[in-house]
């Protein structure tokens, strides 16, 4: 299911949009048109804050999909009045995503319900995808008790890809905004082409502001890896960033940058256990 525009569904009422192949299953989880999905508990918690409940959910196919809710109190109506919510926006992130060649999460329904242009409730189904891992697990259960040659060869390879999907997305007007490694999935042995973007609710196109949205991707892949490599490698990943067209002037600037941007909230260390 595409969503091709960033913008307000509906201003009064409720939109729900549902892939018609994914209608029956979903409809046995209580997700349908019509339905008090703001309700809905799922099989496992995953994720939550005052306005949101994330579950995943695991259907009798084998199958699974991750239910995304936000419900708001009267008194938080007017943070998203006339403007996008967060739900509508991951689903256009997801759309922008794939249409940029991107792996990402296919989103399976979209719900959104107003009153008066304020934002009520709103809700977005997505598939899971299966034997996949987020990138700060990987690197905390299964990347740091490998040997340190295999450990430099993974990262390499899997930053080189990751950095020139991000710069794809930047060079196209995409910035995620919260490019964390919880919000990369890749698989147990470090494919790299199994990497996966995912949670995007507050991506935009930052028209006139692209340096900042470069600033502020980066440094959310940068928070853990600062603690994991020395300072010759992030400045690899910086030229991998750039490409073939980035001169080492243009590198030691963005590292720069990225240095200044990191100090406003220092990252916690992160301590790993390598057997060497």
């Amino acid at each position: 299911m595409e969503c091709l525009r960033r913008k307000v569904h509906v201003l009064h009422g409720e939109v729900f949009r549902i892939d018609d192949s994914w209608r029956i299953p979903l409809q046995g989880l209580g997700i349908s048109a019509g339905s008090d999905w703001t309700r809905i508990v799922g099989d496992q918690q995953v994720s939550e804050n005052p306005s949101l409940r994330c579950y995943r959910c695991d259907l009798p196919q084998g199958q699974t999909v991750y239910f995304k809710r936000y419900v708001y109190a009267k008194n938080k109506w007017r943070e998203f009045f006339l403007r996008p919510g967060k739900a509508a926006v991951e689903c256009w992130s997801y759309s922008r995503l794939k249409a940029l060649g991107i792996p990402t999460l296919e989103v399976l329904a979209f719900a959104e319900r107003r009153v008066l242009g304020m934002m009520v409730a709103a809700c977005i189904v997505t598939k899971g995808v299966p034997d996949t891992i987020d990138l700060e697990a990987f690197a905390r259960n299964v990347w740091c008790h490998w040997p340190r040659k295999r450990r430099i060869e993974i990262a390499r390879v899997l930053a080189s890809t990751l950095l020139a999907q991000a710069r794809t997305a930047h060079r196209h007007g995409f910035f995620h905004h919260d490019l964390k490694w919880r919000n990369v999935l890749v698989n147990p042995e470090g494919d790299p082409r199994s990497l996966v973007w995912i949670d995007a609710p507050r991506a935009s196109r930052m028209l006139f502001r692209e340096r900042r949205g470069v600033m502020t991707d980066l440094s959310g892949l940068a928070r853990i890896a600062v603690s994991l490599f020395s300072r010759f490698e992030l400045m690899r990943f910086v030229h991998m960033y750039l490409g073939d067209s980035g001169s080492s002037v243009e590198a030691k600037r963005l590292f720069r940058q990225v240095q200044r941007h990191l100090g406003r909230r220092m990252p916690r260390p992160v301590d790993l256990s390598f057997p060497d």
